[in-house]
């Protein structure tokens, strides 16, 4: 498309747009072929045309455990303002610049569109977050019960921290919240820097008492 076709359309009312997105993920290739096909969807889109586009090649994202991130920077003609509010509501793209017109006149229905268009997918965002926070209290409740399960299991037969982490498979001072967390719900005793099961101790002194007098010398007639 020419710059005489691109002001025409820009004069009947169409807006010329630089246009960036961003997908971070992972693996580097799902990446690659997420963000293409993120601008081909847009592309079906009649209101929007896609005039020029280009992409760069995924890179590691600093600081995150292999994530990686790519992006598109396209310019693109937008029908009108509120397929331009559509395209950031439902698109989310990292950066926009509008190259043409200079200036925009924005409507009090326009504005009443995009206001109720940002509030739903504000609403949106927070639905999905709260239902995220209430899986992973769920998931940490259920993970920590089954963590101090196996350590009450472990106590059993192991008593010294270290070796109940092997049992257990968690080096001990990552246990020691589970620890005193077991000693405070009256489940776990510590002697000294041993943890048993309470009781423990004193079922095993009976055991010997009663050993004791089951195999004692026999009484002299």
């Amino acid at each position: 498309m020419d710059d005489r076709e691109i002001q025409k359309r820009v004069r009947a009312g169409e807006i010329l747009a630089q246009v960036a997105f961003e997908v971070v993920g992972n693996p580097k290739e799902h990446v690659e072929t997420t963000i293409r096909s993120f601008v081909e969807n847009i592309k079906k889109d009649h209101a929007i045309t896609v005039i020029t586009e280009e992409y760069g090649e995924a890179e590691e994202v600093q600081g995150s455990q292999g994530l990686w991130g790519a992006y598109a920077d396209t310019e693109m003609l937008i029908g009108s303002l509120d397929k331009l509010i559509w395209l950031c509501v439902n698109f989310m793209p990292a950066s926009i610049e509008i190259i043409a017109p200079e200036e925009l006149k924005l409507k009090e229905k326009d504005l009443t569109n995009w206001l109720n268009d940002l509030l739903a997918k504000l609403h949106e965002i927070s639905i999905t977050v709260r239902q995220a926070n209430i899986k992973d209290e769920l998931l940490v409740k259920s993970m920590n019960a089954l963590i101090q399960n196996a350590v009450i299991v472990a106590a059993e037969s192991y008593h010294k921290p270290e070796d109940i982490g092997d049992r257990v498979g968690i080096d001990a001072k990552t246990l020691q919240p589970f620890f005193d967390a077991l000693v405070k719900k009256n489940k776990l005793e510590k002697k000294g820097e041993e943890y048993y099961l309470k009781g423990h101790v004193k079922s095993d002194v009976q055991k010997i008492q009663k050993g004791g007098k089951k195999h004692g010398a026999k009484k002299r007639s």
